[in-house]
């Protein structure tokens, strides 16, 4: 692949990760969706287990109850590293999500993100992506926990195991 496809392809998929997260922040279920393949997979893992939507309309379902359940993220992604492979990649980043209420803003996930991407009609799109958290550690905490339940319940009525 010549540098400048490289370079291209690469600010690319970049891009889709900020979109990604600004759809997501920003109550835009659809935008957030076509972020994906069709047949695109979104998992959830943490300690040892977990979680997963696949195709857009569980995606959707996912994004809708992430948007009702758990208003006011703000997802901040950091250290990608991308592998390209023609029409298809690999992509890693830091992640830290925040959540702000009246009270204080708290950090309700660390972690990161591990995908798999593809180029269709030219675009690129998540074929697969996986959030890692680092700890379960933040449901010790007794308003973020609060917060975070009724999402955490829902995954876990909702999905299908990982």
């Amino acid at each position: 692949m010549r540098d400048l496809d490289l370079l291209t392809n690469r600010l690319a998929i970049e891009d889709l990760f900020a979109r990604y997260a600004h759809t997501a922040d920003t109550y835009d279920a659809d935008g957030w969706v076509d972020c994906f393949a069709e047949d695109g997979t979104f998992a959830v893992k943490s300690d040892g287990g977990g979680i997963q939507f696949v195709g857009r309309e569980n995606l959707n379902e996912f994004i809708c109850a992430h948007i009702r359940l758990l208003p006011g993220t703000r997802h901040v992604m950091t250290n990608h590293l991308v592998d390209i492979d023609g029409n298809r990649a690999q992509h890693r980043c830091t992640l830290t999500g925040m959540l702000s209420r009246p009270e204080k803003v708290y950090t309700f996930i660390s972690g990161w993100y591990e995908s798999t991407l593809e180029k269709v009609s030219g675009q690129w799109k998540i074929k697969h992506r996986i959030v890692h958290g680092d700890y379960s550690a933040n449901f010790a905490e007794e308003e973020l926990s609060a917060y975070l339940q009724p999402l955490v319940d829902w995954m876990a009525e909702n999905g299908t195991l990982a």
